[in-house]
């Protein structure tokens, strides 16, 4: 957009060997802010932020707000936005998202709609 500034998003460090992975299990409604340290699997539905050093959103995931995160993996469905360093698509993901990456994969089947940008 013409006239406005480039905002900086940092992401998480990647996560640590011995990190414990928190689970959002297929039944859970989150509607705020999740913030991890370690891994995190949503199974469930999010309304709002996810921030990890690595998110997978499963087959059964929904996040509708933003993910932020060193590694992200999409096997379900995202609307809204998506920072990461690395990025991976299943074949079975619906995106609906604005994604900032450095690298991103994309398997054959995913669906993707939304401006894409690759960090510097």
């Amino acid at each position: 957009m013409a006239g406005s500034a480039a905002v900086t998003v940092h992401l998480p460090e990647p996560a640590k060997a011995n990190a414990k992975r928190s689970v959002l299990a297929p039944d859970l409604v989150v509607d705020g802010e999740i913030t991890s340290l370690g891994p995190v699997d949503v199974r469930g539905i999010v309304t709002g932020q996810v921030r990890a050093p690595e998110i997978l959103i499963a087959p059964t995931g929904t996040i509708s707000g933003s993910a932020t995160a060193h590694d992200l993996a999409i096997q379900g469905q995202i609307t809204g936005t998506i920072n990461a360093q690395n990025v991976m698509l299943s074949s079975g993901a619906i995106v609906r998202a604005d994604v900032t990456h450095e690298r991103i994969a994309i398997e054959a089947g995913a669906q993707l709609e939304g401006q894409m940008k690759r960090r510097r």
